[in-house]
């Protein structure tokens, strides 16, 4: 059994990238390892036409802007583009095509059971993200279906749905975005089940993307940035109860962030798609409605999200109530979505770091770069007692 003194990355996504350039700023030895031949896998299997939910200005790594002909919203095969050729400048160290099985507590750091055997790591990162575990619901009578049953994760391309019958189960980002590119081929119309409501917001307010107006006001006074948002915030399509799409009441959370842009409501006005409730029964070839209607059925796709990928952690951890791990307590300011006093390392397990998972404020894109400079720091604090940074610019990406 080897002593490692380098920390292990474990995955080679967008984070796990992000993570290998924070360490290599800070001179801290390291090794990245991913099952998968290829740097950010999960984002080379994705259908193509996916878009990403947050704009050019704060997705992109440090360095490297998004080429001019992404435009403000880069489509996944864009982004996967963008990293291979991000990493094809950089001299990472990753090892592609070996799997981690376990991890765990020794008595000097992590045990970590590899394909490539079993090693003592002083400090490890969990770098695995939350698109490579896809979550089914239960849906009650599911098994007495006889058609296709899939997941959103294993959806490639909407033409292979030519003229069939599809419900998609969800209404998410992923949700909507298959509904409306199903309208285009599949069976009219196609079925959207909900059971939360959606807030339909506009790409665009006032001409820019949120993130635009983000980026613009950066040097605002707050009280005028708090008004620009509370004004933002307000700005909705009103109609779309009226077009049968269920939308939130008083008080109620959506299933998922306000959705930007038209398009669900007019393959919904067009008849191309119809919002329902999400079924109570299934027959072999129908899905039951809770007003007992039956929808004839080829296809049901379950767009109904994912967990974070930590099946090979084998040691106990908190989890909140979306199964996302509790985090260590820190001394960090408050930044953009980033709770205070709050660190990457997972609670109570010293030496264990996780990142990729957390979306609040600019988006997942932009909080990879930030997570992995403050794990870097918590590192750097692990190995040389160093004392914290005074400011949390020291930590945010150069744009």
């Amino acid at each position: 059994m080897e002593q490692r003194d380098e920390v292990l990355v474990i995955g080679a996504g967008p984070a796990g990238i992000a993570c290998a350039l924070a360490l290599e700023e800070a001179g801290i030895d390291y090794v990245v390892m991913d099952r998968e031949t290829v740097v950010g896998s999960t984002w080379d299997r994705l259908y193509p036409s996916l878009k990403l939910n947050t704009s050019r200005f704060y997705s992109h790594m440090p360095g490297k802007r998004f080429p001019l002909h992404f435009g403000i919203y880069a489509s996944a095969r864009q982004y996967h583009d963008y990293l291979l050729d991000y990493v094809s400048k950089h001299d990472f160290n990753i090892r592609h095509g070996v799997e981690v099985q376990r991890v765990a507590r020794a008595q000097t750091g992590w045990l970590v059971d590899s394909s490539e055997g079993i090693g003592i790591w002083r400090a490890v990162i969990l770098a695995t993200g939350r698109f490579g575990n896809p979550w089914t619901a239960r849906l009650a009578g599911i098994e007495r279906f006889a058609g296709q049953v899939l997941h959103s994760a294993d959806f490639r391309d909407e033409a292979d749905f030519g003229g069939q019958r599809v419900m998609v189960v969800g209404n998410g980002p992923s949700g909507m975005d298959l509904v409306v590119a199903l309208a285009m081929t599949a069976h009219k119309p196609v079925y959207l089940a909900q059971r939360t409501g959606i807030v339909l917001k506009p790409r665009y307010p006032w001409g820019l993307p949120k993130h635009g107006w983000m980026l613009l006001t950066e040097k605002w006074p707050n009280r005028l940035t708090r008004w620009l948002e509370r004004r933002m915030l307000a700005l909705e399509y009103r109609d779309v109860a009226a077009s049968g799409i269920k939308v939130p009441g008083p008080g109620e959370m959506t299933g998922a962030a306000g959705t930007r842009g038209p398009e669900l409501l007019q393959a919904v006005r067009s008849g191309r798609a119809q919002a329902v409730d999400v079924p109570v029964d299934f027959t072999r070839d129908a899905a039951v409605m809770p007003d007992g209607r039956h929808l004839p059925l080829d296809t049901l796709i379950l767009a109904t999200g994912y967990r974070p990928v930590l099946g090979y952690l084998d040691v106990d951890h908190d989890v909140d109530e979306q199964g996302l791990p509790l985090r260590e307590a820190r001394d960090f300011p408050v930044y953009e979505g980033y709770l205070p006093h709050t660190g990457y390392q997972l609670r109570g397990q010293p030496g264990l770091y996780v990142t990729g998972i957390f979306y609040k404020g600019r988006g997942a894109m932009y909080n990879f770069v930030v997570e992995a400079r403050i794990i870097a720091q918590q590192i750097e604090e692990q190995f040389r007692e160093r004392a914290p940074a005074e400011t949390f610019a020291d930590l945010t990406p150069a744009l």
